[in-house]
């Protein structure tokens, strides 16, 4: 699995609240009282399982008579949903559509509610559709839903899994490509078209579907335009309101160049918007100018998207009056590797709505007990997760997929957290893939004695059956032996020659020696050593073919072996070795285009660290010493991947870049901040003394400001009895 690029890790994608959040569906446990359960009569024999349901005005206009409900059904229902009843407290039943279901996982409802109680009822594997349920307009644009009574408030957002196939250059081909569909991923109710990425699977392969009302404030004429990647069409009250079909980018769409005119009524109308995405960039948006004039397009308001009633699950339950023990899964973050091209660990939280004696499987091996619980996934993949709560089960089929963007849902995590949750894990349980990615997270989270042994364990278990991945874990485990100073250097360096082989592309052999020449030069500081190895860099070249695979490989090679003499103070001798990887680049740059790029990087990287995208801030501090080698000494890409490495709660490996930034740019706009994080880093890798002296010298600099003042508060608290 590739890393994500960082053009998509970083798309700014429309905000929006966490999809996944309890709010609709893993409801607070209500704790009811035995006179109020028993006031609670079961109204439908036959029927084996009910959501108590509390329906709120919350956020909706007054008059509105639809409450938007999320109900964890999994598996307890028909796979049609034709089970689904509705019912008010005195047990009449209410008009009801069925917005969206997934029989393993969760079913959207829309019924006619005023505040107060409800029960959903579900789980009669021989119950026919009810006549109070409002059929489903089927089809691209057939227009809104037909009854006595159909819900006039709520949007729902759902996303499909695209099955193979061209661009849809029709709706007819639109419905069909929809049809065709070999999944689905998920649903929400939102007030926006507007989506940069997939709420609820990979954003590679999908379809939007938007389907719900807006509320048009006066009658006149409105101008509507869509932004898409990929083919959308999109219809109001059934007729065609704006298509861009094919295959195209977002870009021709900007600034509202695909745009229709149209002569509304004031009062509710049925949207529906599709978009369809193979890969790249993602965009579904829906705009408008709320006039016939020419001018700028903006984003719906979002009232004009009119919330229904609130409605919340207070309890799921039996005819015997026990709880039954329901859950959902939120993704809370994920983490990728720097150091590696590949992987991705995800961190998943669990709530059990009834928390009497909860035990959880994950469907790795793993285990866990709790009424609330959180979840490493150490790779992609579909997880049977289980709960068994009150003497009943319950499961749900988890799909951990990739993660494109660091967006307010899927923030990005710190190493150092992922690998404290996995410290309890069952390595003889955990799978191949498993075992492996957990030595690589412990070795990334600055543990390399419990990486070591992960490493080892997965030799053991795997060695025979997955040869081809041998190599590359004693590699790993040889840099562990190195940063722990545990054996000799020349078996730790023979674990690494080992492990290079015939069949080892070039490109990889290169990256090797480069991780080599680090270890040795600055971990273990033997630059002699370190510098021996670059005859094995050039004859790893001579002969090779220099692909840009090779080349960019072999780059990093000479910078490693530069960063080696700057470590060691021989500058004059890292400048040759940075000016000859430089070259190597093979475009001549000129001085005002390089003075441009590298100080457009720090603005770049503050604008993803805002973001919470430390990931992709760390990638442009690669792309900027692979790209302007040369620049290294003045210390500034020390002092951001230092920085970034702080907030990633990598302490140990902060505080070598921030000492050497320091070090090599006194008297820099970034001196003061950079022996403010020092200090905290040391201090955080369990060395206080030396951290209290980088506060002393930061006082000492002269320098007055906002660090500077923290150091003196700091020092003057550790000074007190």
């Amino acid at each position: 699995m590739k890393q994500p690029h960082p053009s998509k890790k970083t798309k700014v994608a429309p905000s929006s609240k966490n999809s996944l959040s309890l709010g609709l569906s893993l409801c607070v446990l209500c704790v009811l009282c035995g006179e109020s359960r028993s006031a609670d009569s079961w109204h439908l024999p036959g029927w084996s399982a009910r959501a108590l349901v509390e329906v709120s005005q919350g956020q909706a206009e007054p008059g509105a008579d639809t409450a938007a409900l999320r109900v964890l059904c999994q598996g307890r229902g028909r796979p049609d949903g034709a089970d689904f009843r509705v019912v008010d407290a005195g047990g009449k039943p209410a008009p009801f559509q069925v917005a969206f279901h997934d029989a393993p996982r969760y079913a959207l409802l829309s019924f006619r509610a005023a505040p107060g109680r409800y029960f959903v009822y579900f789980g009669n594997p021989g119950a026919a559709r009810a006549a109070e349920q409002v059929p489903e307009a089927l089809g691209v644009g057939a227009g809104p839903p037909k009854g006595d009574w159909i819900p006039r408030q709520g949007l729902v957002l759902q996303t499909l899994r695209r099955p193979a196939g061209e661009n849809p250059k029709t709706v007819e081909e639109m419905a069909r490509l929809i049809a065709a569909s070999p999944a689905k991923d998920g649903a929400r109710y939102q007030r926006r078209v507007a989506d940069g990425f997939n709420p609820f699977g990979s954003s590679d392969g999908y379809i939007s579907i938007y389907r719900g009302w807006i509320q048009v404030p006066k009658a006149g004429k409105y101008k509507f335009c869509t932004a898409s990647n990929e083919a959308s069409f999109s219809f109001l009250d059934g007729k065609e309101l704006v298509h861009w079909p094919g295959r195209h980018t977002v870009e021709r769409g900007m600034r509202g160049e695909k745009n229709a005119t149209v002569d509304l009524p004031a009062g509710p109308h049925y949207l529906e918007y599709y978009q369809e995405e193979v890969a790249l960039e993602q965009m579904a948006y829906l705009g408008w100018r709320p006039s016939g004039d020419d001018g700028p397009f903006e984003p719906i308001p979002k009232s004009v998207f009119v919330a229904p009633l609130d409605a919340k699950v207070a309890r799921y339950e039996g005819p015997d009056g026990q709880a039954l023990p329901a859950f959902e899964p939120v993704v809370v973050d994920s983490i990728w590797p720097t150091d590696r091209h590949e992987g991705q660990y995800t961190r998943v939280r669990f709530q059990a709505t009834e928390g009497a004696d909860c035990q959880w499987e994950f469907g790795d091996g793993q285990t866990a007990s709790g009424a609330k619980v959180e979840h490493v996934y150490l790779a992609l993949g579909t997880y049977e997760v289980t709960l068994k709560a009150g003497g009943k089960a319950v499961r749900w089929p988890l799909t951990v997929f990739e993660i494109e963007n660091v967006t307010d849902q899927f923030l990005e995590g710190r190493p150092r957290d992922y690998a404290k949750l996995t410290r309890t894990y069952d390595l003889a349980k955990l799978d191949a893939p498993g075992l492996r990615e957990l030595a690589h997270l412990l070795a990334e989270s600055e543990e390399p004695a419990t990486a070591l042994e992960a490493g080892k364990r997965y030799v053991e278990r795997f060695g025979v059956s997955h040869p081809k991945t041998v190599p590359r874990m004693r590699r790993l485990m040889a840099d562990c032996s190195l940063q722990l100073g545990q054996g000799g250097v020349e078996e730790a360096v023979g674990h690494f020659q080992a492990s290079l082989t015939d069949d080892t592309p070039p490109a990889e052999r290169l990256d090797v020696l480069a991780r080599l020449i680090h270890l040795l030069g600055i971990d273990r500081s033997l630059p002699e050593q370190a510098g021996a190895l670059l005859p094995q860099v050039e004859a790893a070249v001579k002969g090779a073919k220099l692909d840009d695979a090779t080349l960019a490989a072999y780059r990093r090679a000479v910078i490693a072996a530069a960063d080696v003499l700057l470590w060691n103070g021989k500058i004059d001798g890292a400048h040759g070795l940075y000016d000859r990887a430089e070259k190597l680049g093979g475009r001549f740059i000129p001085r005002q285009v390089r003075a441009a790029r590298v100080g457009a990087y720090p603005g770049a990287i503050r604008d993803y660290i805002d973001g919470g995208n430390f990931g992709a801030a760390l990638d442009i501090v690669d792309q900027w010493d692979e790209t302007f080698p040369t620049d290294k000494p003045n210390g500034q890409t020390f002092f951001w991947r230092g920085k970034l490495l702080m907030l990633r709660g990598q302490p140990k490996e902060a505080a070598r870049h921030l000492a050497r930034a320091v070090g090599l740019a006194p008297g820099a706009a970034s001196e003061s901040e950079a022996r403010w994080l020092l200090a905290e880093a040391l201090d955080q890798s369990g060395k206080p003394e030396d951290a209290r002296k980088e506060l002393a010298r930061l006082i000492a600099s002269g320098v007055n400001d906002a660090f500077s003042q923290r150091a003196r508060e700091r020092l003057g608290r550790n000074s007190k009895p």
